[in-house]
């Protein structure tokens, strides 16, 4: 196992995220799009690498807790998920972080990501937070998580319970968690909390959020105007950036793409023959590979229920918290939180009459309960409208569970099925 020296792997993240920014700006044909999101990753991850040297205080936080308070107070924000989904995308950390986290007795039926960011704050890959936030929403394995963060780190923490259900009495509950966390950030940084700026970045998150769904109802047209796996950037960006206004540019930006390719009534990003439901992430050091296969066999992710499509709802600038506590709900992936009902499943069955799709694919990630919990169900549900669904074992992280090879073997069969029905 090779030990890295603090902030290495950060360092690659950036090398590589300016190299491609460089790269798209001297290309005509690139994505304007792609370029400012790279750039987003290369500021993100800059400014965490830095913040030490630069005397920031910094906290680790797990997915869907609200970064946006950490913007609102100066605080430099570090996502545990997306930080271990970097690592596996654009370095040859990831075996070394989950050995480590091996050795530190976590099995290999835990979320790789949690795994994998307790092997990396052990091997001092990414800098040591002064406190930790973590949530139980949709995710089991951050409700466990925060407190080995803790005790690796030796920093205080603050556990934020989103309760199950939107009821009145829940929602002044889940109000009440925020302002503690609030408090509790205040306190242990040393920082005040400047309610205006939070206010101007709660309306950049509802505009943010109303380019997704105009986003969303231009990929119902056919062929479709949008790159094969531009999910994951839209997801991976919404998780990592909320709030930031460079985010608004890249949504506005995407949105004018979509818009430009449907004008010109062709597909100038892929030749469309198989429209897809993606129902989970694809293994992110796959990421690339996959791109390259659905172009090659004409598939194209259309819609992503539980990823990309956001609830009902707009929220107030004048109410920060409280629109907090309302986007906590609008989420695409709390329909898989608590009970499931008809929210989850009318979701799925509206997605893929809206979508036209033809087949579903769900990358069985084998340490995520949440999802995998509801594979028999989706498929169950897309097979009694005839629409067949393929599910991959996999990781999210970890390459060793499933090879490029074996996944795009059931990728053909799969295409040849759907080539049959056609």
């Amino acid at each position: 196992m090779t030990t890295r020296t603090a902030g290495q792997s950060l360092k690659t993240i950036v090398r590589t995220c300016r190299l491609l920014v460089r790269m798209n700006e001297g290309d005509p044909a690139a994505l304007k799009s792609d370029t400012i999101y790279y750039r987003m990753l290369e500021n993100y991850f800059t400014r965490l690498m830095n913040a030490r040297e630069n005397g920031d205080f910094i906290v680790s936080h797990t997915v869907f807790c609200p970064s946006e308070i950490l913007r609102a107070m100066d605080i430099v924000p570090m996502h545990t998920e997306v930080s271990v989904w970097m690592m596996s995308l654009f370095t040859d950390s990831t075996a070394d972080i989950l050995a480590s986290g091996a050795e530190l007795g976590l099995a290999p039926e835990i979320c790789s990501a949690h795994r994998g960011i307790s092997g990396a704050f052990m091997q001092k890959c990414v800098p040591q937070p002064n406190a930790v936030i973590w949530t139980n929403l949709f995710c089991d394995a951050s409700a466990k998580s925060g407190e080995l963060f803790m005790h690796h780190n030796h920093c205080p923490g603050f556990y934020l319970d989103h309760p199950f259900q939107q009821t009145p009495h829940e929602v002044a509950y889940l109000k009440e968690e925020m302002r503690e966390l609030v408090q509790f950030l205040e306190e242990v940084s040393q920082r005040r909390m400047d309610w205006d700026k939070l206010s101007q970045i709660v309306s950049r998150v509802n505009r943010q959020i109303e380019i997704y769904r105009e986003i969303m109802e231009l990929r119902k047209s056919v062929p479709s105007p949008f790159p094969p796996l531009g999910y994951i950037k839209l997801f991976t960006s919404e998780q990592t950036f909320s709030g930031d206004p460079l985010l608004l540019e890249y949504l506005e930006t995407v949105l004018q793409e979509t818009r430009e390719n449907i004008e010109r009534n062709k597909n100038t990003l892929s030749t469309e023959r198989f429209r897809l439901m993606n129902l989970f992430v694809v293994p992110m050091y796959m990421t690339g590979y996959l791109e390259k296969t659905f172009r090659e066999f004409g598939a194209v992710s259309v819609t992503e229920p539980f990823l990309c499509n956001w609830g009902e709802g707009q929220l107030d600038p004048s109410r920060p918290l409280e629109s907090l506590v309302q986007r906590s709900y609008m989420y695409p992936s709390t329909r898989l939180y608590g009970e499931l009902g008809d929210r989850a499943i009318k979701n799925v069955l509206q997605s893929a009459r809206d979508y036209k799709i033809q087949g579903a694919l769900n990358f069985a990630h084998v340490g995520c309960r949440q999802t995998a919990a509801v594979i028999k169900l989706c498929k169950d549900i897309l097979g009694e409208m005839d629409i067949p669904a393929l599910t991959i074992d996999c990781d999210v992280v970890d390459p060793t569970v499933t090879t490029q090879t074996e996944v795009r073997e059931k990728l053909e069969r799969f295409f040849e099925l759907l080539e049959e029905k056609a």
